[in-house]
């Protein structure tokens, strides 16, 4: 399973994929693109299975992203 560098990408939230199938991932992204910037400046994404891992950068963007969708 691949896991980001923790030197680059010290914090990470992990979301639990729905079986139907809707994991409302795309409000996710635009949620993080309006609140964070574009995708791997201060945050990127990595699909498992079962789970989505968002991984920032900064603690507070990581909390404050938790804080929204957890």
């Amino acid at each position: 399973m691949r896991e980001l560098k923790k030197e680059v990408w010290p914090y990470k939230v992990v979301i639990q994929r729905k079986k139907d199938g809707d994991d409302g991932v795309t409000n996710k992204e635009i949620w993080l693109g309006t609140h964070l910037g574009t995708y791997r400046g201060r945050w990127t994404i990595v699909f498992r299975p079962s789970e989505i891992h968002f991984y920032f950068k900064e603690g507070v963007d990581a909390t404050m992203f938790a804080l929204r969708w957890s």
